[in-house]
């Protein structure tokens, strides 16, 4: 096999000068939008690589959640209102804010149409269950997930309504101990 090392030298010269550019293109629209948002920190979501990314407020040190699609195109998803915030998994409808230590539940924006908190910040921690159930229709049968959202207080687990923060179990659950039994309410999704 022939390879012409002038091309192959010119293709990476291009290459590396194309990866260059893009990243100080990238960085000058960071700065921008961080101005726009008054941030003075910011977490780029790596995995989704959607334009997501968390801030954090220049005076009040609060972290928020926004997407932005240009310098002038930016969303906000979650306020900067949090100590912390994580971010939505891919295609997840719900993901934790956290404030003084203790996790509250904000529903996405994507799957919603609004994001919003729905449960408090008063939890130690909290899980995601994609449950696997068996739906009926006019159709017939047929299999679909559902998420679930458990909460920890107090080192016990309780299943939770994430659309609207009421508890559906006590805290009964210790997960280091046993799994969480099948929830037997209908969350709505």
């Amino acid at each position: 096999m022939h390879i012409n090392l002038k091309k192959l030298q010119c293709l990476l010269i291009l290459t590396s000068s194309f990866l260059n550019s893009t990243n100080s293109i990238s960085q000058t629209i960071s700065a921008k939008i961080l101005k726009n948002i008054n941030a003075s920190d910011y977490k780029s979501d790596e995995v989704n690589e959607d334009g997501v990314f968390i801030a954090q407020h220049a005076k009040t040190k609060k972290w928020g959640m926004f997407q932005a699609f240009s310098e002038k195109e930016i969303t906000i998803l979650i306020p900067m209102e949090y100590d912390s915030v994580d971010y939505f998994g891919f295609n997840a409808k719900v993901t934790g804010v956290w404030t003084k230590d203790k996790v509250g539940i904000y529903i996405s924006p994507w799957t919603y149409g609004e994001g919003k908190k729905t449960v408090e910040c008063l939890y130690d921690d909290y899980k995601i269950f994609d449950i696997e159930r068996t739906v009926k229709d006019n159709y017939g049968s047929y299999r679909k997930y559902f998420t679930y959202v458990a909460v920890k207080q107090n080192g016990l687990w309780a299943w939770i309504d994430f659309m609207t923060g009421g508890l559906k179990t006590e805290f009964l659950y210790d997960l280091e101990k046993r799994k969480m039994p099948f929830p037997e309410f209908e969350q709505e999704n």
